[in-house]
């Protein structure tokens, strides 16, 4: 078994796209590459929500191979919507983008239009909001997420992955593009969270850590025929 580190590597590699229904104004779209990666929802009919993307380069594991586990951590910047009085049940669904090798996006319209993976991995809720003593960042640590019970045991996306490693056009060296869609509003708060990119901490930015076994090499062929030579 192998194990491989990948972590966002570039100021442009991770960010957020926001949609916003301006209630008879028209529809508003953004797209960030550059203030951390930010999910969220607004109670209103989901008139605002954030959607986090990331990018990793150069996956080094050839076609076929076996994911036995690919964690990934975000780590906590900040946050909003969270009281004592009421949680918001703040939580995300990962895909990631369903192609060979992933282009970095652009603008909104590439990480909106994605073809996502039929593979998901979900966080139900990262803290509990109920506990603890009232204020916006209620019960979270700085450290990595996504998990309130124990923020350093990251989420298990091997699924996703290994969708991805078996398709049949994909090679040693590729790159992924994930989404991290925020939860339904729950009728509640409004509420936020922000991840940390690479612009505000190189060493804090989204990261995989992966386990695999590689694939087997091809069996080695036999002689097609046999020379007999009469002495």
């Amino acid at each position: 078994m192998t194990e491989l580190i990948v972590q966002v590597s570039g100021a442009d590699e991770d960010g957020y796209i926001i949609f916003y229904d301006g209630e008879g104004l028209g529809d508003t779209t953004g797209y960030s590459s550059s203030s951390k990666v930010i999910i969220g929802r607004d109670s209103l009919n989901n008139l605002e929500d954030h959607f986090g993307w990331v990018h990793l380069k150069n996956l080094t594991i050839a076609q076929g191979s076996t994911i036995n586990s690919a964690k990934l951590y975000v780590y906590h910047h900040s946050s909003a919507g969270f009281d004592q009085s009421a949680d918001p049940s703040e939580g995300m669904t990962v895909k990631a983008e369903d192609t060979d090798d992933a282009a970095r996006p652009a603008d909104y319209a590439a990480v909106a239009g994605w073809t996502l993976t039929s593979a998901s991995a979900t966080v139900s809720s990262f803290i509990d909001a109920d506990e603890g003593m009232e204020g916006p960042n209620e019960e979270f640590n700085n450290a990595w997420y996504p998990t309130h019970a124990d923020p350093t045991a990251g989420l298990e996306i091997k699924t996703i992955l290994q969708e991805l490693v078996d398709r049949s056009g994909w090679s040693s060296g590729s790159n992924i593009n994930l989404k991290l869609t925020p939860a339904a509003h729950d009728g509640s708060l409004d509420w936020s969270i922000s991840w940390k990119d690479y612009d505000t901490s190189t060493s804090l930015a989204p990261k995989v850590v992966i386990n695999y076994t590689a694939a087997a090499a091809g069996a080695t062929t036999s002689p097609a025929f046999l020379l007999f030579l009469d002495m």
